[in-house]
């Protein structure tokens, strides 16, 4: 096996500086020298010591995956299409820059606590998080970290988020609903089972809140509504479970209301699949019966027949720059902008009808 020494004879350089590259520790390095080494690297398949790079205190080389919650629709985590989407592209970014990704848990502080000292993690990311969550772990936590899609109840952040516009997200939506003749279409959001204290300390903290990127998109999908002086009741934001079959049994209750909207939006793709399947169960088609539009544009949006009009967010593009952001912290820069977000877009297929 190629050790470090024979990496150094390979360059002509001392074992020091090898060391230095493969930390990051770059400036008193030349980029002709940097480049030289990392080709050797490559070139001769090294793998690092994980446990000596721990032991050296200069960082790990592994990032921590934060999920903050243990289930999503009423399937682990990791099942979600979105979660598994995001965890992709940061493993493939992290795999090209010599990181390493660890899953951690978040559903209690004290074990990401755990986790991020005993590996001396580099930096974390964080998917599932509330704001207040946050902040509670951030006094305990000396780590680089980079938030996703968590939103803030005041005007600015003061720590990293990566984002998307969700409000400008359910505008489209319900701009298109509109458009297609649906005036009375209702706004579907699945919840979030989040101690709504963490939002507004007055309320129950047993409450259960819908989640605020629904929120916006409702919002969004509102203010479309209204756009030409009608009038959108916040009767027609439903929120229904995140348990499986009580959400069918929601759905059971709901379907008189569903056939008089004649329209759905979605705060998830999955939510929508999952509808058009309940319908077509019940011998009710899509479009014809009832029209439906998704959020995310998800793997399986073209999948399922009809193929879902949706609104598109790049969640490859989100983890890309999630991982980015962080990268640049770990290596000492100071990032300016707190929040990035990035743009959504309608895509039309064929769950939609012309009324």
């Amino acid at each position: 096996m190629i050790r470090l020494q024979d990496i150094a004879d390979m360059a002509g350089v001392s074992r020091t500086t090898v060391s230095n590259v493969l930390h990051g520790n770059t400036k008193r390095v030349s980029q002709e020298t940097v480049d030289k080494i990392k080709k050797i690297l490559e070139e001769s398949g090294y793998q690092p010591n994980i446990g000596s790079m721990m032991l050296t205190g200069k960082g790990s080389r592994i990032i921590g995956f934060v999920i903050g919650y243990s289930y999503t629709h009423g399937h682990p985590s990791m099942m979600d299409p979105f979660i598994s989407a995001l965890l992709a592209s940061i493993q493939d970014q992290a795999e090209k820059a010599g990181y390493y990704i660890m899953i951690i848990g978040g559903s209690e502080e004290k074990h990401i606590l755990e986790i991020a000292s005993r590996w001396n993690v580099d930096g974390l990311i964080f998917i599932g998080y509330s704001e207040v969550r946050y902040r509670q772990l951030r006094r305990r936590l000396n780590k680089k970290a980079v938030l996703v899609d968590t939103y803030t109840l005041k005007k600015e952040y003061d720590y990293q988020n990566v984002g998307i516009d969700d409000w400008d997200g359910g505008y489209q939506m319900g701009e298109y609903l509109l458009e297609m003749g649906y005036p009375e279409a209702l706004f579907i959001g699945e919840e979030t089972r989040i101690r709504v204290n963490e939002f507004v300390p007055k309320l129950r903290s047993d409450k259960i809140f819908s989640g605020l990127c629904n929120e916006k998109r409702w919002q969004g999908f509102k203010a479309a509504m209204e756009k030409k002086g009608g009038f959108c009741s916040i009767r027609r934001f439903i929120t229904v479970s995140e348990d499986a079959q009580t959400r069918k049994r929601q759905y059971e209750r709901m379907l008189p209301q569903i056939l008089d909207a004649g329209a759905l939006g979605f705060g998830a793709d999955y939510n929508a699949i999952e509808m058009i399947n309940f319908l077509h169960d019940r011998g009710i088609r899509v479009p014809d019966q009832v029209s439906i539009v998704g959020f995310d544009d998800c793997v399986y949006a073209e999948y399922v027949r009809p193929r879902l009009t949706t609104i598109h967010q790049d969640v490859a593009e989100k983890g890309a720059v999630a991982f980015d952001r962080l990268k640049r912290m770990i290596e000492g820069e100071t990032l300016s902008e707190t929040y990035v977000f990035a743009p959504v877009k309608l895509i039309v297929r064929d769950s939609v009808k012309r009324k």
